[in-house]
């Protein structure tokens, strides 16, 4: 997910929220009957509280003062704002297998106009002795394995941002104009980070405040020890996939999501003149908007898709209130270049049942994109749900690929 590309200021037309509004897409929210996003400066405020970056880091240093653990071997406080370039060193030596928890507190606003900003895991990034693979964790509590040995890094990055070796791909001064402020703890371990967090909190008085509770989430995350189902991977430099997708028991891909962005994806190649159909099974329990998804600050949505050999996309969605059939590029600045979305249900009616559906890819390619594609490349299942943070959730059951041969790919 490119965050710079979610900035209403820079909407698709250049305009802020592609010329919708606040007061426009209110008027929209109100005449569906539902509670606006942003009906209240204070919603989002009032929604999650945000340790003031001072308050953050002395936290830190108090409940570190008082901490013990064995396991522990070094650990920096850092911080990432809006006019810091990529990369920053911590001044922590990693040795490759080594594990590094990050802990980051903060918001990246995108318009405080409005009240709009995307939690600090969405953009935070590290690595190791300036070399790939880039880490991105996608929460706000995460655990990387150093690939190398070598001093770690951290940054504020996201898709279309960075190159794979992590070079900005945008002017450093429009990088650099962004409203963002992030700290964050790293802790380097001797062994096992699980190990070390949970001896560290045990030797913290019970109320351990912002840092502590963030300590206890990644213990309890890494405990979970949640997997991509088998064969699918992250969408490069959007991380965090396992926490929005896991394959239940019986063979069904469960998704649940808020305030995150996941896309995780599968190769597949077919040729777009063998007809390829794509066809699911879904059971969307929940929508992640009440609105219609197709502005920038309300682009919250559950999706599968299709990636093709052009490097466009296109995506089916059950959307809260647009109508079916309904074609539209996405709004975000960036990915209004490449993605493509088609509403293939609509509306409250048939949530938590089971629907079938199929549809033609090469024929909604010609159709809607018309591009250069001669084959399909990737599969995609995607949870976008970082504007409005509401939860959405659904199950993903029978994804497969048909093509005019007979030959059925399940995936």
């Amino acid at each position: 997910m490119c965050v710079y590309c979610l900035n209403p200021s820079r909407a698709a037309n250049g305009t802020a929220w592609g010329g919708v509004s606040r007061r426009d897409i209110l008027r929209r929210a109100m005449a569906l009957g539902v509670a606006a996003p942003f009906a209240s400066e204070a919603v989002f405020a009032a929604e999650q509280g945000v340790p003031a970056p001072a308050d953050f880091r002395k936290g830190i240093e108090d409940l570190l003062a008082g901490a013990h653990s064995p396991e522990l071997a070094d650990y920096r406080v850092f911080e990432i704002n809006g006019s810091d370039p990529p990369w920053i060193d911590l001044g922590l030596e990693a040795v490759k297998g080594q594990q590094i928890t990050f802990l980051v507190a903060g918001r990246w606003w995108l318009s405080r106009q409005h009240d709009l900003w995307f939690r600090p895991g969405l953009a935070f990034h590290a690595r190791v002795r300036n070399r790939q693979p880039i880490f991105s964790p996608g929460t706000d509590t995460s655990t990387m394995t150093a690939s190398h040995d070598g001093p770690v890094e951290v940054a504020r990055l996201a898709t279309l941002y960075a190159d794979a070796d992590g070079r900005l791909t945008i002017p450093a001064d429009v990088y650099r104009k962004d409203d963002v402020r992030m700290t964050g703890l790293a802790l380097l371990w001797r062994g096992d980070a699980a190990t070390g967090l949970a001896s560290l909190l045990a030797s913290l008085a019970a109320a351990s405040g912002d840092v502590g509770a963030l300590m206890a989430t990644e213990l309890a995350r890494l405990r979970r020890n949640r997997r991509l189902p088998e064969g699918w991977s992250n969408l490069f430099l959007l991380g965090g996939g396992e926490e929005s997708f896991v394959w239940d028991a019986n063979g069904e891909i469960v998704c649940e999501s808020a305030g995150a962005a996941s896309i995780i994806e599968r190769p597949l190649t077919l040729p777009l003149a063998s007809a390829p159909k794509l066809g699911w099974r879904w059971k969307i329990d929940e929508l992640p908007s009440a609105v219609p998804e197709d502005q920038a600050p309300v682009h919250d949505y559950l999706s599968i898709g299709v990636k093709f050999d052009d490097g466009q996309d296109l995506t089916y969605i059950w959307s809260a209130a647009l109508p079916e059939g309904k074609v539209f590029r996405c709004p975000l600045a960036g990915w209004n270049a490449i993605e493509t979305h088609m509403i293939v249900a609509s509306g409250t009616k048939g949530l938590g049942s089971w629907r079938e559906l199929e549809r033609d890819v090469a024929s909604d390619y010609a159709a809607h994109i018309a591009g250069s594609a001669k084959a399909i490349s990737h599969v995609w299942l995607l949870a976008i749900t970082p504007f409005q943070r509401r939860r959405g959730a659904c199950r993903f059951a029978d994804i497969r690929v048909e093509t005019a041969d007979g030959a059925v790919r399940k995936l």
